[in-house]
């Protein structure tokens, strides 16, 4: 770039040249401090020796430095920096600098969003909103179908925020979606416990397809139907949709969800983490060990996968599934493991582990966004409840049973630590 950046004490900076640099005398403007003059300086050999993106973080901090400096020279020409007499003038009478710091701000902005992931993907959810805006069939339905990152078809619902997730990201939890994906096959009969707009629904369907059968539970009163909008619009034939919360027993459990679209904080208790917009409802319930003996009395298969979701009801829910995970060929598992969420139940991570004592736990953390892999492979957990991430999802596969050979597919698949 072969340029240098001076601030005038009149607040304006000036990018000289080479050849005009000698016409400036640094005698029209008050001395920078040394750290600004070393940041100028390192500008260009910053640019010769590693590019654009590095020299322009330098600018942008040179103009941090720059900004304070004609602030504080403003400042005391103005008067700006004595204390107001008693009675005097009011401080909305004096100038203000509001100007100046939208106009040094300028270059930060566009550096963030140009040259910074966080920034690009700032950019890209403007622009998703914008065109979702100009999108009529949306305006008019509030459904749309799009294709997620991986080409798999999915559905926009208006108003629920883990759905505008689904869009903006074209992701969710990559390698869950990795792991479920090689376990699961053709004809098998699956559970999605938790299943809110039906990303996992949606999922299971395509892999059980011929034969299979998906079994999706969700009790929150405004999610059902977005869920039912989802099954209708993508045709997810071999998925059944229950409306009802899976527990420790038979019959109604309390159920306290958010009003404010924030679907995916929905539990049987009330907690902070809802937020102030909540409702209480009392929903039907069942045991997956009644289902199981549902699914077993018209010949189905048996189950063979199971995807459980429910913010920390976990354990009241493996409560109803003894004879599930005792029998001669138990379920792979993909189970949320949040603490705080089984603190509000009066759990812990012991209660929520236990159950699975004889099998081979794996786990992945859980990041943001969640359309991120936080890790390459699923990690093997040590034995230790509290060497858990305090949010993470559990991979739990069966050492007896024919679905125990499942795991094998994944280690193929490079993805088990």
């Amino acid at each position: 770039m072969g340029s240098k950046m001076a601030a005038g004490e009149g607040g304006e900076g000036k990018i000289m040249s080479r050849k005009t640099k000698k016409k400036f005398s640094m005698k029209q403007i008050q001395p920078i401090p040394m750290r600004s003059q070393r940041a100028v300086a390192t500008t260009s050999r910053l640019t010769r020796e590693f590019g654009l993106v590095p020299a322009l973080q330098v600018v942008t901090d040179t103009l941090s430095v720059t900004k304070q400096i004609v602030q504080k020279n403003l400042n005391r020409a103005l008067n700006l920096d004595k204390p107001l007499p008693a009675g005097g003038e009011s401080v909305a009478a004096r100038p203000s600098l509001s100007w100046l710091e939208f106009f040094l701000k300028i270059p930060v902005k566009v550096f963030n969003a140009a040259f910074t992931p966080m920034g690009r993907k700032n950019l890209a959810y403007a622009a998703k909103k914008s065109l979702l805006k100009l999108n009529g069939e949306f305006r008019a339905k509030g459904t749309l179908i799009y294709k997620l990152n991986d080409g798999s078809p999915f559905v926009l619902h208006r108003g629920n925020r883990l759905s505008e997730l689904f869009y903006l990201e074209g992701a969710y939890e990559p390698l869950e979606t990795l792991l479920v994906s090689k376990v699961v096959r053709p004809g098998d009969v699956v559970l999605d416990l938790g299943a809110n707009v039906g990303y996992f629904t949606a999922l299971l369907d395509r892999l059980v397809r011929p034969g299979g059968e998906v079994h999706s539970f969700e009790p929150g009163d405004s999610t059902f139907p977005k869920l039912e909008q989802t099954k209708k619009l993508l045709r997810l034939d071999q998925a059944t949709l229950h409306r009802k919360a899976i527990s420790n027993a038979v019959g109604e459990v309390d159920f306290w969800s958010s009003t404010s679209g924030l679907d995916a904080q929905q539990k049987t208790t009330n907690t902070p983490a809802l937020s102030q917009e909540l409702r209480l409802d009392r929903v039907a319930a069942t045991t997956l060990d009644t289902l199981a003996a549902e699914l077993t009395s018209r010949g189905a298969n048996q189950i063979a996968f199971v995807k459980c979701d429910i913010e920390g009801a976990e354990p009241a829910m493996l409560k109803g599934a003894k004879k599930l995970l005792e029998a001669e060929n138990p379920p792979v598992w993909l189970i949320e493991h949040n603490r705080e969420a089984l603190a509000d139940h009066g759990c812990s991570s012991a209660d929520l582990l236990k159950p699975f004592a004889d099998g081979h736990i794996y786990f992945v953390p859980l990041c943001w966004p969640p359309s991120l892999m936080s890790v390459p492979h699923a990690q093997k957990w040590s034995g230790v409840a509290d060497e858990l991430p305090d949010e993470c999802n559990l991979i739990i596969l069966p050492t007896r049973g024919i679905f125990a050979k499942r795991a094998e597919a994944l280690r193929q698949a490079d993805l088990l630590s």
